[in-house]
């Protein structure tokens, strides 16, 4: 599991390595701005999501964090979304094929 998770990782870092210099040829300089903002959001998210799963024992997953923040509507609301981001994935595969 842990060598599946270092590839995706790995794959996700060198599109981001071979697409930053057109990017910044295409919208400028300025993108570095966005691009520094988006990584300080995403870091900040991380630590976020690191300290929701360690207030609680139990919580191992999103519909657990869900039902510890909303209840059992919270739950089931994080399970729902969670289908349809799956689902939306097949079917943009299946379209862009």
């Amino acid at each position: 599991m842990f060598c599946l998770s270092l590839a995706g990782v790995n794959v996700l870092a060198g599109i981001g390595i071979f697409s930053a210099p057109n990017t910044i040829r295409e919208a400028g300089w300025a993108s570095l701005v966005v691009l520094a903002f988006f990584a300080v959001v995403c870091c900040y998210t991380g630590v976020l999501l690191k300290y929701c799963f360690e207030s609680k024992d139990g919580v191992k997953t999103f519909p657990d964090i869900g039902e510890a923040a909303f209840g059992r509507i919270g739950r089931l609301l994080i399970s729902v979304s969670a289908g349809f981001v799956s689902t939306n994935f097949i079917l943009l595969h299946k379209i862009y094929k």
